[in-house]
């Protein structure tokens, strides 16, 4: 497809929690400039680029060469120093990162966009130093309780910096350009419960009476959450109404489908099992229960449907963003935290414990439910627009 001139321009990926947002962000916009051009600029090869291909709110997607940066979270200097396979491909991606600075230069001049939204992930530092050669206002959009480090990077030329958490957690921006507005999130998110449970969970073909559990480790998959579970599954199905969603990750789907093929066939057609879903709203609110990773994303979506959630945040993330994600839901009693040293002693056991207790769960939906911002999009599209007339001026 040709460039055309777009008045939005929208910046990310790598996760689940860098894409679904600009969906978010672009339907609020559509909402208002029902004719308005948005596009999407994805980093080359990433297969959630399909995501905002499909979304009726996008105008065009884009893509372009970008470069990761791999360090875990945890790691001495010294273990980082004799990862060489790390540091080869690290080497490699520099060239990338390069290369997408020049494409997003030349994309940049083809779209001439008014204001650029970086979302995350690290294609927004190609995007975001091409833009600041071309002089292109851009806003930052932090989900974590930190600051990415491909915004670390482009952070001195953003017009602002959107955030989720209240601005202290970001202490490397200037305060005068931070805003919180929380994690933009579909619509579709809404809460359900009484008769609108019922009626999901009869579109899902689950009996009424099913106490749902979904599992899910975002676009990817968890192996560690799908082991745990898996191992254990006939302690959650020894409950006659217990029902799992299980969400295994693309690559994954074929090793965990093999695990629950021991069952019996009774246990078996209790357990739904998908590599990757298009109406994760229907599952979650049909669910009573969400085993899942630390995304800000993902349980922001939880939230605004006031879903008990047992958080398994990983260890190894850049920067430890998930752990310290995971923290401020424990400080707020918000969630569940099981950490991955600990899963297979914890994980099967609060589940079963919370599913027989009503109350906690609600209590915990309540709560995480008091976390977030819900009219995050809106927000987002407020400062879009502030930037844009401050920039004409």
């Amino acid at each position: 497809m040709h460039a055309k001139e777009a008045r939005y321009v929208l910046v990310g990926g790598g996760s689940g929690g860098h894409i679904t947002p600009l969906v978010a962000v672009a339907e609020e916009i559509r909402k208002h400039q029902p004719y308005v051009h948005i596009a999407h600029i994805g980093h080359k090869g990433d297969p959630l680029n399909k995501v905002t291909t499909k979304a009726q709110s996008i105008s065009a997607v884009y893509e372009v060469s970008a470069g990761k940066f791999r360090r875990y979270y945890g790691d001495s200097h010294f273990a980082r120093l004799l990862d060489w396979k790390s540091n080869l491909l690290n080497f490699r991606d520099l060239f990338r990162f390069i290369a997408g600075i020049v494409q997003s230069w030349f994309l940049l001049g083809k779209l001439k966009p008014e204001i650029i939204f970086m979302k995350g992930g690290y294609v927004c530092a190609s995007v975001g130093i091409a833009a600041r050669l071309r002089r292109i206002p851009y806003v930052t959009h932090d989900s974590d309780a930190m600051v990415s480090l491909a915004h670390k990077i482009i952070a001195s030329g953003a017009t602002k910096h959107l955030v989720a958490m209240p601005p202290k957690y970001y202490p490397t921006y200037d305060s005068s350009k931070t805003v919180q507005v929380g994690v933009p999130i579909s619509a579709s998110f809404a809460p359900a419960s009484g008769s609108a449970k019922a009626k999901v969970k009869k579109e899902l073909k689950l009996p009424i009476a099913a106490k749902v559990v979904l599992i899910t480790g975002g676009g990817l998959g968890a192996k560690v959450i799908n082991d745990a579970v898996t191992k254990s599954v006939d302690k959650l199905l020894a409950d006659k109404n217990v029902y799992i969603v299980h969400l295994t990750g693309g690559k994954l789907y074929e090793e965990v489908t093999k695990q629950y093929s021991r069952l019996s066939d009774a246990k078996r057609s209790r357990i739904i099992t998908e590599s990757f879903t298009s109406i994760m709203h229907k599952y979650t609110a049909a669910a009573d229960i969400i085993i899942t990773r630390a995304s800000a994303t993902a349980l922001t979506e939880f939230a605004a449907q006031q879903k008990a959630c047992i958080v398994v945040p990983s260890p190894k993330l850049a920067g430890g963003h998930q752990l310290k994600n995971a923290e401020q839901l424990e400080l707020a009693n918000a969630a569940l935290v099981v950490h991955e040293a600990n899963i297979d002693e914890e994980l099967i056991y609060k589940t079963v414990k919370l599913l027989g207790d009503e109350k906690r769960r609600a209590s915990l939906g309540n709560l995480l439910h008091t976390t977030v911002i819900v009219n995050a999009a809106e927000r987002v599209y407020d400062q879009l627009c502030a930037n844009e007339e401050s920039s004409k001026s």
